[in-house]
């Protein structure tokens, strides 16, 4: 799960950053005028799904 959240907020960043170097994400820019909104809900599910991943497993919890 860690690596699918490390994608996810790369792929959104990428939106975000490339136009400043003067690029275009190919990846993203399929989704056309509505590359920022997906962008946004890319990073936003990649931080949720990053943030889930450092929970403890519930195999990973001892029982008596």
């Amino acid at each position: 799960m860690r690596s699918a959240g490390i994608l996810l907020l790369g792929l959104g960043a990428t939106s975000f950053l490339f136009p400043l170097i003067g690029r275009r994400s190919m990846i993203m820019g399929v989704f056309g005028p509505y590359e920022k909104y997906v962008a946004i809900g890319a990073l936003v599910v990649g931080a949720i799904v990053l943030g889930l991943s450092f929970r403890p497993r519930k195999e990973d919890k001892k029982t008596p």
